[in-house]
């Protein structure tokens, strides 16, 4: 197991050999490359790590089929890093989001474009471009990434963000490793912001403040992308997180306002929250739990604004008649994430897809700075189990644990 930081990236391609080194440092190894006249081999089975019963271990089979007909914007990624969340433990210890026996999971991760449909836009996506991917599409086991190779559509994928440097080389803005732990807290995070604010940067009120918001989790992977989207949209005066301390400065440096001792009194936390913002908050968005989504919507209670809005990505507070104080002026919209607009609103997805590309590219928005990674020393699904029990014992905070495959 290693643990990296973004920072200690830097790496350097040559303008001109960049793919054919990447193509051959992926696919020599199972002998896909062919000196002197390149091409991608795909195999006609893979290994993946399997569901076979609720009540069963996770089990590898090594004989899964590979998806070889595409539609026309789909394209065959060959994973390399497997990025792993809590949903991934979760849907099976308390059984939901698994509708069938076998089943596969896994919901993010970053590798080489093998195949591509007859509408993928090939200069975006040469064969062995590397990219990343978050899958918000779970009944399609296509689209999973606890196995070798993954279908996603290629209006819903990122290519690593590079720049040309003036001596002729390419460089990397961060690699693979860091990039597959990207798709799922990002695409939660920006569902949750866009239905606060319009992200849209052709909005007529694009440049206009919009009030404070308060973001609970801040350490938490959609938490820290939360935090650089709404500091990158601009719409916001102030941007207040409750965390633990020991990330205060690194949530600062990405763009909160003000750090909140999430192990503080609640009574604790609303004085502070009263006494760096006076003037009340106007939009709340809870990454933890239906107790701290209740507490968000007390305090957004109290502001004067005329309409307030909460997010939750953890399910709705339970809020009874006598919660709030009778004759207050103002209206308050609670709602939950929801995530598979991604994949059902091409538009949107596609859109937003673009639209954070050009923030990575800019350096408005980055990876988690530092990953776990496991290795799958034997054998494919060997890393996954080990890194999806070290996170339900332990969890991770302010970190990514990946797999490498």
């Amino acid at each position: 197991m290693l643990k990296r930081k973004y920072a200690d990236y830097v790496y350097i391609l040559d303008e001109e050999s960049a793919e054919e080194r990447e193509e051959e440092l992926n696919l020599k190894s199972r002998k896909l490359w062919r000196r002197g006249n390149p091409s991608l081999v795909i195999p006609r089975v893979q290994e993946g790590l399997v569901v076979s019963a609720f009540e069963k271990e996770l089990t590898i089979s090594s004989n899964m089929p590979v998806i070889h007909e595409l539609k026309e914007y789909e394209i065959l990624v060959r994973n390399k890093y497997i990025g792993l969340n809590h949903v991934d433990w979760k849907s099976k210890k308390y059984q939901f989001n698994i509708y069938s026996f076998p089943w596969i999971n896994g919901r993010e991760s970053s590798g080489i474009v093998v195949k591509r449909g007859s509408s993928v836009d090939k200069g975006k996506f040469p064969l062995a471009a590397e990219v990343f991917s978050a899958s918000t599409s779970y009944r399609d086991l296509r689209t999973s990434t606890f196995q070798e190779y993954t279908v996603f559509d290629s209006r819903l994928v990122w290519r690593i963000p590079q720049q040309n440097l003036p001596d002729g080389s390419i460089c990397r803005n961060f690699d693979l490793e860091f990039a597959a732990g990207i798709g799922v807290g990002l695409v939660t995070a920006g569902c949750a912001i866009s239905s606060l604010v319009s992200l849209d940067t052709n909005d007529q009120t694009s440049d206009k403040k919009l009030g404070n918001i308060l973001i609970w989790g801040g350490s938490s992977s959609v938490g820290l992308y939360a935090i650089q989207l709404a500091k990158a949209s601009g719409k916001f005066n102030k941007i207040i997180t409750v965390s633990s301390t020991k990330h205060k400065k690194y949530l600062t440096e990405i763009g909160s306002s003000y750090v909140i001792d999430r192990h503080l009194p609640e009574e604790e936390i609303r004085l502070r929250i009263r006494d760096y913002c006076p003037e009340g908050i106007n939009y709340g968005m809870d990454v933890i739990s239906k107790e701290t989504a209740l507490f968000l919507s007390k305090q957004l209670e109290q502001s004067d604004a005329s309409v307030k809005r909460l997010v939750c990505t953890c399910g709705l507070p339970e809020i009874s008649t006598d919660t709030f104080h009778k004759g207050v002026g103002s209206k308050l919209i609670i709602e939950t994430v929801n995530i598979k607009q991604f994949h059902e609103n091409i538009e949107f997805g596609s859109w937003f897809v673009g639209y954070t590309s050009k923030l990575f590219d800019a350096g408005y928005l980055r990876p988690i700075k530092t990953v776990k990674i496991f290795k799958s020393l034997d054998g494919f699904g060997a890393g996954i189990i080990s890194g999806l029990k070290e996170l339900e014992e332990r969890g991770a905070s302010a970190e990514k644990f990946i797999v490498s495959v």
